[in-house]
């Protein structure tokens, strides 16, 4: 796997907190802030089963894939499954094939960290913009430069996330093709790009495998892009790519729920 360019750092904790502080500066307009980690998990489940991308009786992953996929400690993520235990909203089942489970009838809670989330809905579309600007321009500059090698590296990501048991798996790859892609474009604006990046996935909730192919097509047209070294053609499926997120996070799930659209 190719070395990460130097040149284009992750962002460190100052770095990334002046970008939350930018992005989120309007009063209430980021209730994620002042969730706890734990609570954090709590609303990421709660959201997929009420929105049925986790369906009763469903298995979850083990915790440390849970963990790694929702970019939690696994400390955090034990915590967060075992307050939803405690709630009756998942089970523990011992022996052959046992593990954590959403149960066969899920309670409906009143959670406030969901309410939380709910409550950011003008972030997430802020985000949303912020992202589809900022990978227009990062894409565009990465398919001047991407080599054969890169592409490849691409791709193999793009294959691991096929391969994945489910949405805690594939988020790892599919985070991984996203921030490569940035470092490729040497850009010196990537810290933060990688950190507005960073705070939309504090908001994605687990998703079913199969509803991701899309996402994935989507991956495979960019890294084409980028081989042919066509910036007009990497810009367009990236802002087809990001623009689905309007309608496939959780806040877009809700608009379709009220107006009976799938």
């Amino acid at each position: 796997m190719t070395e990460r360019n130097p040149s284009t750092p992750d962002p460190g904790p100052a770095e990334a907190r002046a970008v939350d502080r930018t992005l989120f500066a309007a009063p209430g307009a980021a209730e994620l802030t002042r969730l706890s980690a734990v609570d954090t998990v709590r609303a990421r489940v709660l959201l997929s089963i009420e929105h049925a991308l986790l369906a009763p009786g469903s298995r979850l992953p083990k915790t440390e894939l849970l963990a790694a996929g929702l970019e939690v400690s696994v400390i955090t993520a034990r915590r967060g499954l075992e307050s939803l235990v405690d709630d009756g909203v998942l089970v523990r089942r011992r022996g052959r094939g046992g593990g954590t489970f959403v149960a066969d009838d899920p309670p409906h809670l009143n959670d406030s960290a969901v309410t939380a989330y709910r409550a950011d809905a003008d972030a997430i579309h802020r985000l949303i913009d912020q992202r589809s600007l900022m990978e227009s321009a990062i894409v565009a500059e990465a398919a001047l430069r991407a080599t054969p090698d890169q592409c490849d590296e691409l791709d193999s990501l793009i294959r691991a996330s096929a391969e994945a048991a489910d949405w805690h798996e594939h988020h790892i790859p599919d985070t991984r093709f996203h921030h490569r892609v940035a470092e490729i474009s040497e850009l010196p604006e990537v810290p933060t790009y990688l950190a507005s990046y960073g705070g939309l996935t504090k908001y994605f909730v687990p998703y079913p495998q199969e509803q991701l192919e899309e996402g994935r097509d989507h991956h495979r047209r960019l890294v084409a892009a980028l081989r042919a070294h066509d910036p007009i053609a990497a810009m367009a499926v990236t802002r087809v790519h990001v623009d689905a997120l309007r309608r496939e996070m959780f806040v877009g799930l809700e608009r379709n729920d009220e107006t009976g659209t799938s």
